[in-house]
């Protein structure tokens, strides 16, 4: 049987095959009910919202510019175009950011089976990775522009080896940083790569790498409107973020230090090891930006684990893709059959390995209640209009917000401690330092207004310790507390059964 057609189409075919099962993964994980449950929900109903943040948050009032301009930009064009409510804007994020950052790097590639083979080692050995890249928010887009400068500075001028970075990552390179600071607001953290490319000896490159950050720094901060106030809000941003953390458990699990990430590091050792035993040891395996960018996540991640998510993880993914890709030109041939059978053996363990419902990451939330003022229990237990709610942590705020974009009330707590008002966040560090007590939050109830709420997300199903207060158990484990309407009413409301 004459097979020349199929080696004639073999590199077409696994280029397609590689696209499409990248592009297959998340609609086949939405497809299974998944909506992430933090910023991509508070984004998107913002964007519905049509408000400002000090509209929709009591907050402080020197954080006047959205964090995250661009993105907010974005999406009300996208909610312009399809209409509808906030959901749809959530699925419009988690699949064109996923796509974004899973797709980018087969620009520079030339083999994208090693793409594949790198995603799966990912999706195995750093299952975390399943999860960061389908959260749907704005940091995934600096994610992709990431891995574009890395692939963009790892290259020398000519090929020749000597520090020269190529014209193409002149130009490029300050319109990525720009758009990341415009869309994502985090200009500052993108200083890292120079690090990186410092680190691996090119420091001519690293000098430029420097000027090109500074210029589409300012260049996406110009975007805002407001360079110089975004510039320096920015700043103070990175830093207020932590709101005055005592113990870890006073923050958000991303802002723990990391474990070491054990598998990763094992996984770099045995790709080092088949180089050497396949081609001979070469020093520029470690002594490039890339390498040098994932260790320096890993590094900084021991301290707090979004470097390592953020900054090292990508860098892991496209440091494994290069190695692949070097074995793979080595024992795979361009027209092979044999190569396309690998791609789509590994197209395959790409696709299940990111979409099978491990430990339940894409169902887990279809359990969620939401508290709407369609759900007749809730009848007077919503806050009222001009009305406050004193949210025990921020799930209540993305999962609240979300359902009720234009709702007339605000929230004492959003998307960052460090926004509160400072005797509030210390009436929530409070809370924090004693593992939840509701006692602890007694300074809001003794200022509630009869049109406010305190939402307390509670276990253990007892009603909350303020007597002061009438309570409603309004969803598995929240606890919707308001001021007695009558001296003769009871101020519990028992758990729905």
């Amino acid at each position: 049987m004459n097979f020349i057609w199929l080696k004639r189409y073999t590199p077409l075919m696994v280029w397609a095959a590689a696209i499409f099962a990248i592009i297959l993964i998340p609609f086949k994980i939405i497809g299974l009910g998944f909506l992430p449950m933090d910023d991509a929900l508070r984004h998107a109903a913002k964007a519905v919202s049509g408000k400002s943040w000090q509209e929709i948050l009591v907050m402080r009032s020197d954080f006047a510019i959205d964090p995250s301009p661009g993105w907010q930009k974005i999406l009300a064009w996208v909610h312009a175009g399809l209409g509808g409510g906030a959901e749809p804007l959530v699925i419009f994020s988690v699949v064109f950011l996923m796509l974004l950052v899973t797709l980018v790097a087969l620009v520079w590639l030339r083999r994208p089976e090693a793409w594949l083979g790198a995603l799966l080692v990912a999706a195995v050995f750093v299952p975390a990775c399943t999860t960061r890249f389908m959260r749907g928010r704005p940091y995934l887009l600096t994610d992709a522009v990431l891995i574009a400068i890395l692939f963009l500075w790892s290259e020398r001028e000519g090929n020749s080896g000597k520090d020269f970075p190529r014209r193409l990552a002149l130009v490029f390179t300050p319109l990525l940083v720009a758009a990341s600071a415009w869309i994502h607001g985090s200009w500052y953290m993108l200083v890292l790569p120079g690090a990186a490319i410092l680190f691996a000896g090119f420091w001519r490159s690293a000098i430029a790498y420097g000027g090109c950050w500074l210029a589409g720094s300012f260049l996406g901060s110009a975007l805002t409107g407001h360079p110089w106030d975004f510039l320096f809000q920015s700043v103070r941003h990175m830093f207020g973020v932590f709101g005055n953390f005592v113990v870890n458990r006073q923050l958000e699990p991303e802002f723990y230090p990391s474990d070491g990430a054990t598998p990763a590091v094992l996984v770099v050792a045995a790709l080092l090891l088949w180089r050497t035993v396949s081609s001979g040891w070469n020093p520029r395996a470690v002594l490039n930006p890339v390498f040098m960018m994932m260790a320096l996540g890993w590094l900084l991640g021991l301290k707090m684990q979004r470097f390592w998510w953020d900054w090292g993880l990508p860098a892991f993914v496209v440091w494994c893709a290069l190695e692949l890709q070097a074995r793979c030109e080595q024992q795979l041939s361009f027209d092979s059959t044999r190569r396309l059978l690998v791609t789509l053996a590994l197209a395959g363990g790409v696709f299940l390995g990111f979409t099978s419902d491990r430990e339940g990451r894409w169902t887990d939330h279809l359990t969620t209640e939401y508290l709407t003022p369609d759900n007749p229990t809730l009848a007077g237990w919503l806050p009222e209009p001009g009305g406050i709610i004193y949210n025990s942590d921020m799930n209540v705020f993305f999962e609240t917000f979300y359902k009720n974009p234009t709702a007339p009330w605000r929230y004492v707590l959003g998307f960052e401690p460090g926004l509160m008002l400072p005797e509030n966040l210390a009436v929530l560090r409070k809370a924090q330092w004693n593992f939840g007590d509701s006692r602890a939050f007694a300074p809001w109830a003794q200022k509630m207004r009869p049109e406010d709420r305190l939402i307390i997300h509670a276990t253990g199903g007892a009603v909350p310790k303020l007597p002061e207060l009438e309570w409603n158990y309004a969803a598995t484990e929240i606890w919707i507390g308001r001021l007695p309407r009558a001296a003769n009413h009871s101020n519990v409301s028992p758990p729905v059964q």
